[in-house]
């Protein structure tokens, strides 16, 4: 099965809602599912794919840019299946200026 590819513009903006999830919960980090951040901002199952597949490239590319303004920890699968994948992700320090 063929994985969705999301261009830059898509990766920031689900870097913000990352961010923007990470913010309004008053927390630095946190061990989520893509389904969860688009829970969270009222979005549909598609916008978790997407969102699923930003996590997924920078993870598997292991990128820790500030332009992001989270890296990520590591991952573990939810389930005994591969996916959902729960993420452990955290804040950098300075992220609230890039919002």
């Amino acid at each position: 099965m063929g994985r969705i590819r999301t261009d830059s513009t898509k990766r920031y903006q689900c870097a913000s809602l990352i961010c923007d999830y990470l913010l309004k919960k008053n927390i630095t980090h946190a061990a989520v599912t893509a389904r969860d951040i688009a829970k969270f901002h009222h979005l549909s199952g598609k916008s978790s794919q997407s969102i699923s597949a930003m996590l997924n490239f920078l993870y598997s590319n292991r990128i820790r840019e500030t332009r992001f303004g989270f890296y990520i920890l590591g991952t573990l699968a939810f389930k005994k299946v591969d996916y959902p994948h729960r993420y452990s992700i955290e804040l950098i320090d300075g992220a609230r200026g890039l919002l």
